[in-house]
């Protein structure tokens, strides 16, 4: 699952990932919270041969537990990507708790018991070729649920408030679609056109993200699931945006937007937030490597999210930075 931005082939200024923070980000505290021995995965960043544009995989790489003291991310053993838990106050201890081959993103559950991720085969261009969603208890047990079976693709899973069943996305034939899984019957339900499914904590509003057909730049949609209408909150015509994720108070949302290219900094991935009505679009971060994946912790005071920055070669790690609204 990828989404597609705005990305040229061309030559772009020397990239100093060993900033944290660089001057537009004045006022922002960043914090970094895997270390350089425990790198945590960042997204598929790639380039459409035909268009040239920028298209990375959108589905969230982290997550917070409900009660905020957990983080889960995904890190690379044994040439296997799994994942890995920290505890939020601190410390260097992480904790490996699946042991698949490919896993690709993962989700809480409400009461924060139980993780849904997805595990897949990738063909040598990183395509996905088989994906399923299943799920494990967080803290003990080696038992793996296998939630879907089907020979498509299906990621991104997203619990419902009630934890009863899972949103996720499955890919028909090169486009994506939201589904809803019930995990005490296994009821399949299709409900929208797009991927990367989050919902409000009363469960009657999704924020997803949806390709543009023509541009095929991501935007932002919310769907109310009680009157079924459909509502456009964010697009433009030289960005491509994903990964919404609604604040704990319902009143914004974080997503990653690709960023034009400047004299001085290239163009790549940032994080911003807006209002669902499509007001008051913000960008946070302006650091020139990628910043993606962004998750709230439960209290809405600080924003989670995977960062080149702060490492001399580029690679990825997990940051956060303290929010005011």
């Amino acid at each position: 699952m990828v989404v597609s931005g705005w990305l040229l082939v061309s030559c772009a200024p020397t990239i100093n990932y060993l900033t944290t923070s660089v001057p537009e980000e004045g006022g922002i505290k960043f914090t970094q919270f895997t270390s350089d021995d425990e790198v945590a995965l960042g997204p598929t960043i790639r380039r459409n041969p035909a268009s040239g544009v920028l298209e990375w995989y959108a589905a969230p790489l982290i997550a917070v537990s409900p009660d905020g003291s957990r983080l889960t991310f995904l890190a690379k053993k044994d040439n296997k990507d799994n994942i890995f838990i920290k505890n939020t106050a601190g410390g260097r201890s992480t904790i490996q708790r699946t042991f698949r081959n490919q896993v690709n993103d993962m989700t809480f559950s409400p009461d924060g018991s139980k993780i849904a991720f997805t595990d897949s085969r990738q063909d040598q261009l990183g395509n996905f070729v088989d994906s399923d969603i299943y799920m494990i208890n967080t803290t003990e047990g080696a038992a793996v649920q296998q939630i879907t079976t089907t020979p498509l693709v299906e990621l991104g899973p997203c619990f419902a408030p009630d934890g009863k069943s899972i949103y996720f996305t499955k890919s028909d034939g090169g486009r994506f679609y939201v589904w809803n899984v019930n995990l005490e019957s296994s009821l399949l339900t299709q409900y929208s056109e797009g991927f990367t499914p989050s919902l409000s904590k009363d469960g009657k509003t999704l924020v997803i993200t949806r390709n543009n057909k023509s541009s095929t730049r991501g935007e932002i949609w919310s769907i109310d699931l009680v009157a079924g209408t459909e509502t456009l909150i964010l697009n433009s015509e030289k960005m491509g945006f994903s990964s919404p994720q609604l604040s704990p108070d319902g009143k914004l949302i974080v997503c990653v937007g690709s960023t034009e290219k400047t004299t001085n900094t290239p163009e790549n991935l940032n994080i911003y937030t807006i209002r669902p009505d499509g007001t008051g679009l913000t960008q946070l971060t302006f650091h020139p490597g990628h910043d993606v994946s962004p998750v709230w912790a439960p209290d809405g005071k600080s924003i989670y999210f995977i960062s080149q920055r702060g490492n001399p070669t580029g690679k990825f790690n997990v940051w956060r930075l303290d929010f005011n609204q």
